[in-house]
């Protein structure tokens, strides 16, 4: 319940079914664990400014979804910023990073606002793109 999937269950019961289970329990923990631990790393990458490196495919079922979109929102953001935008997010983000690390903080202590109308971004679908990125990448950790 806490997220530790590194627990298991005994499967050392008399009768077969409960051994069974148990057996299929620890294989779906493992699983989920692997799945996890697929998606966190490919994200841990994006955070860091690698365009490049997205989840594996093996995935199946609804990590399997998870996996395809995944990969496929990589490969629009790096065809909507191109090849010198995919170089300079990657540049930023390592100076993103070195600047929460120079903090102390992993998260952002305050939020940047506009001070007028005259100074906000023309909206268009490469700037919808990157505040919807924005927004994702506010949810995990750097």
């Amino acid at each position: 319940m806490s997220g530790d999937l590194t627990a298991r269950m005994s499967a050392d019961y008399a009768d077969a079914d409960l051994r069974r289970s148990a057996a299929v329990l620890n294989e779906l923990i493992a699983s989920i664990d692997d799945n996890l631990c697929d998606f966190n790393a490919a994200m841990a990458a994006l955070a860091h400014g690698d365009l490049h490196a997205g989840m594996r495919d093996k995935h199946r079922g609804a990590f399997g979804q998870l996996q395809k979109n995944f990969n496929l929102a990589l490969v629009t953001i790096r065809k909507v910023l191109g090849e010198r935008g995919s170089d300079r997010f990657t540049d930023r983000a390592t100076k993103f990073r070195r600047m929460l690390a120079g903090s102390g903080s992993t998260e952002l202590a305050y939020e940047v606002r506009a001070s007028d109308e005259d100074s906000r971004p023309i909206p268009s679908p490469p700037h919808d793109l990157w505040l919807k990125l924005a927004e994702a990448l506010a949810r995990f950790s750097v």
